[in-house]
């Protein structure tokens, strides 16, 4: 409407066209009543065709359209600021075009502020982004704009007043106009260049204070016996410290600015290290151990724990690395799992030859002291058979790879509670229905036959033992619980729950293993365990599996 309303003025103007004017329509009689030209001035007009194409093109993110309407708006500012000095001077020249209707003030200042507006409607983009920038040089820009634009004029009236008054010459005027003015800019100038200079001293305090803590904190890093580094998702390295040129054999002018991906890793793995690359941008935390190529060709196993690192705005630009060489500790764990399979292994058929002896023992034919030799030996070999058992179950989830496949886990719960269920229980068992699992079958029904078994031989002592297997959600993940009211583990027993072979009541009969092959069997399908517990106040196990 303001463009059109422009450009039928215009053309009346252009072409005396009366009859397209809107003032003419609308304001017919006052039009013609009045005894000075009352038709929309030939300038307002103007403006109103250049502020109309502002805003009839103001949804277009173009950038020449963007640049062309900055220039238009400036285009209106420049005309309503001459008709304000105009009026302000006497100088109608600036606001009257001869034989037409003037713009009137008002009009001109409305002008004035509207092409502020149209000029900051699009504050991300060219000039306007400048001006509304919180940097120092926008401030600056912001002030010398606004002093220029309203100390000069108002200099120049008091000059043109003074001069019409008869206090002094037109040459003093220009004199003392010039006078002023270089002396107004010098006090801005100086105020300023003291109030950077201000910020300056506290920016060079912030810089040395900064240089100070990055060198302690590159000292702290420098003295950690596990390797850091900084990597960007190029997979350069941007910085490492002294351990970790150590661990890789490589020194810090070899590896920085290198991929140290095509260093370390074979070939035939590096497809992996990619898609952890984009794990890792998207800031997913990533803990896994790998073998690496030492740059002596010796192959180490490194522990390695990533993060990524975010700036302000919360983008991905890097990510930090730390590794550990764990090459001996696994050697050593593989050492002891071949040793615990061997014996085992070995172990088993004696203690099934010894069993299938004393079984063929006839009881009747010995005397009560003799049947109670016999049933503490077989006791101890039936001990002796579980603990061998559970050796080579510990040592063959270190090594074999597991099937996985969709788990009925309420059918497998469902029949370990019928086999361990104790004979004349008294207690209350609850079995909640649980959801399906992606794991492997026979590992979970151990890993459920382990917690089941525990939940009631430690409760067996209470008067009235309570068992509970159920599920929760939480945070999308879905875990599993066995939880009972037996005799419970204190904060320090807790610490060393999973450990193999730690045993904390003497009462119960146990070899350490169970929750150490629970814990194993977690691990191999990549979830997690934690426990929660008191003294005297039962034992709570959760723990996740993959969701089928």
């Amino acid at each position: 409407f303001v463009l059109l309303v422009g450009i039928l003025h215009c053309l009346a103007d252009i072409f005396s066209l009366e009859i397209l004017r809107f003032d003419h329509f609308i304001f017919q009689h006052k039009v013609e009543s009045s005894y000075i030209n009352s038709h929309l001035a030939p300038t307002t007009a103007v403006l109103f065709v250049l502020s109309g194409s502002i805003m009839i093109s103001s949804h277009s993110q173009n950038k020449w359209v963007l640049n062309f309407r900055q220039l238009l708006s400036i285009i209106v500012f420049a005309i309503g600021y001459s008709s304000v000095l105009g009026y302000l001077y006497g100088r109608d020249s600036a606001y009257r075009v001869e034989g037409v209707s003037t713009i009137a003030l008002s009009t001109a200042i409305v002008f004035l502020l509207l092409s502020h507006a149209l000029f900051l409607c699009n504050i991300m983009h060219g000039m306007p982004k400048l001006f509304a920038s919180i940097l120092e040089g926008s401030a600056l820009l912001r002030m010398v704009s606004f002093f220029m634009l309203v100390f000069p004029p108002f200099l120049g009236y008091f000059r043109i007043w003074g001069e019409k008054k008869g206090w002094y010459s037109n040459e003093f005027g220009i004199e003392l106009h010039t006078i002023i003015f270089t002396l107004v800019i010098f006090i801005l100038v100086y105020f300023y260049a003291n109030l950077l200079n201000n910020k300056q001293h506290a920016s060079l305090e912030l810089e040395k204070q900064l240089s100070e803590s990055e060198k302690k904190f590159k000292k702290l890093v420098a003295s950690l016996r596990e390797g850091v580094a900084s990597i960007d998702y190029n997979g350069k390295v941007v910085y490492c410290n002294p351990s970790y040129c150590t661990i890789l054999g490589y020194s810090e002018e070899e590896l920085v600015g290198s991929v140290v991906v095509e260093m370390i890793i074979p070939i035939e793995k590096r497809a992996v290290f990619l898609e952890r690359l984009k794990n890792r941008k998207q800031g997913i935390q990533e803990d896994y151990q790998t073998e690496v190529i030492r740059k002596d060709g010796e192959k180490i196993i490194i522990d390695i724990k990533s993060n990524a690192l975010f700036n302000e705005k919360g983008a991905s630009d890097a990510y930090v690395v730390s590794i550990t060489d764990i090459t001996d500790e696994i050697r050593k764990i593989e050492d002891i799992k071949a040793f615990s399979s061997i014996a085992a292994h070995d172990l088993n058929s004696p203690i099934n030859k010894i069993l299938t002896v004393v079984d063929l023992v006839d009881p009747n034919s010995l005397n009560e002291e003799n049947k109670e030799f016999l049933q503490m030996v077989r006791t101890t070999i039936v001990s002796m058979k579980t603990l061998t058992q559970d050796l080579l179950a510990f040592s063959r989830l270190g090594t074999q790879a597991l099937e996985k496949s969709n788990v009925n886990i309420n059918e497998i719960v469902q029949d370990i509670c019928k086999q361990q269920l104790p004979p004349n229980f008294t207690g209350q068992l609850s079995i909640q229905n649980l959801p399906d699992a992606k794991a492997n079958e026979g590992a979970v029904k151990q890993l459920f036959n382990n917690l089941i078994s525990n939940a009631f031989k430690y409760s067996s002592k209470k008067t009235v033992p309570e068992i509970e297997i159920g599920s929760y959600t939480k945070e999308g993940q879905t875990y599993y619980f066995v939880k009972d009211n037996g005799v419970g583990l204190n904060e320090e027993q807790m610490k060393t729950l999973f450990t193999p072979f730690k045993r904390y009541h003497s009462k119960f009969e146990g070899n350490g293993l169970g929750l150490a092959i629970v814990k194993r069997i977690i691990d191999k399908h990549g979830g997690n365990i934690f426990a929660e517990s008191d003294t005297d106040k039962g034992l709570t196990l959760s723990f996740t599996l993959s969701p089928s």
